[in-house]
């Protein structure tokens, strides 16, 4: 039986699907590749909070239609033979989470994979943990555990839309969402240029003046969670900004990266490292290349700080998916630690080809 399991994943900044080939048994990433949506369909899935139900289930459709589209390049691109494949993992697309009370989407509908491909699909990973007293987000950190826990602790930080962050040793390992990732240097960038641009490279533009730092720690108070929480990408969005940034300016870029740093790292200070003596941090996702982000980082928390060197650090969330579809084709409970839930579990349901 193959061990070989593929994840895709397309995160809250919506700006494209990453695949991950995954040897489960050896630990091994084979292969992975990051394919970019055109910026019509990006902006169509950011409002998709927004659309009634008719153009909620054609998007759901014509994301469906995508994620094998883009599979069959992906396994065309490195020629990879899908018998070789056990389980593929399907994140999906969210469109809503809520914490509070508590709940959670993911469009892109796995039945055109499964149908299409002739492989078993493992999607809707979420609603398990929710039903069972958890939040349902994160579940990187079962991944964490399972690839990199050892008996040296470290932090492992991903920096997608939203943050999420992770203690990881070996039986110890728990993960929350830490506060905004992206999103709000990504959501000013857009709203600035009118949407010409998505994000600031590298920070480039946040580096060229200095923070507000009053106003950034003003407003971080209000994001000192005061028990671990799941976040939604909307939480930074909209309201947000005619909340704390009215009238903004590009100036105000520079402001929005310490403020995105010191969000992260207060979190990380209260959950972690008032518990549990670390000394390093390693960052993954898009947010790991944002130069000025890392150096406010760094600056803000008394850790060794360096991007993520064992797995890519932008393979590790579709790995993620790939790892818990094979959890889920094996009916391979999942410690209640590691879900946030009130018993070990199953997560995920299958789609048969």
């Amino acid at each position: 039986m193959s061990r070989l399991a593929l994840g895709l994943m397309s995160g809250t900044s919506a700006d494209g699907l990453t695949l991950a080939l995954l040897d489960v048994k050896a630990k091994k990433l084979i292969c992975f590749k990051n394919y970019d949506y055109p910026k019509n369909l990006q902006k169509k899935i950011l409002q998709a909070p927004n659309f009634n139900t008719e153009k909620l289930a054609e998007l759901n459709f014509k994301l469906g239609k995508i994620y094998l589209m883009l599979t069959q390049k992906f396994l065309k691109d490195f020629k990879i033979n899908k018998k070789d494949i056990s389980i593929i993992g399907l994140h999906g697309q969210t469109v809503y989470h809520n914490a509070q009370t508590p709940c959670t989407l993911q469009i892109g509908e796995a039945a055109f994979l499964a149908k299409g491909l002739g492989i078993t699909v493992a999607n809707n990973f979420r609603p398990s943990a929710i039903a069972l007293g958890g939040q349902g987000a994160p579940l990187v950190p079962i991944f964490e555990d399972y690839f990199f826990a050892e008996k040296t602790p470290k932090i492992l930080l991903n920096i997608g839309g939203i943050s999420n962050a992770s203690y990881v040793q070996k039986n110890k390992t728990f993960g929350f969402d830490c506060g905004p990732g992206n999103v709000l240097s990504d959501y000013a960038i857009t709203k600035l240029s009118k949407g010409k641009k998505s994000f600031d490279t590298d920070g480039k533009i946040a580096s060229t003046t200095k923070p507000d730092v009053k106003k950034a720690q003003k407003i971080a108070n209000n994001f000192e969670y005061k028990k671990i929480i799941s976040l939604d990408r909307n939480n930074f969005t909209e309201t947000f900004f005619k909340k704390y940034f009215p009238r903004l300016n590009e100036k105000d870029l520079s402001t929005l990266n310490y403020l995105t740093a010191l969000i992260i790292a207060q979190n990380i200070k209260k959950f972690i490292l008032k518990k549990y003596p670390v000394k390093n941090l390693y960052v993954s996702g898009g947010g790991a290349y944002n130069k000025t982000l890392i150096n406010n980082l760094k600056n803000l928390l008394p850790l060794n700080i360096k991007i993520l060197e064992d797995l890519h650090p932008m393979a590790k969330e579709a790995a993620c998916f790939a790892y818990l579809a094979h959890l889920t084709l094996n009916k391979i409970t999942i410690n209640k630690h590691l879900l946030g839930t009130n018993k070990n579990t199953i997560i995920g349901v299958l789609n048969l080809p």
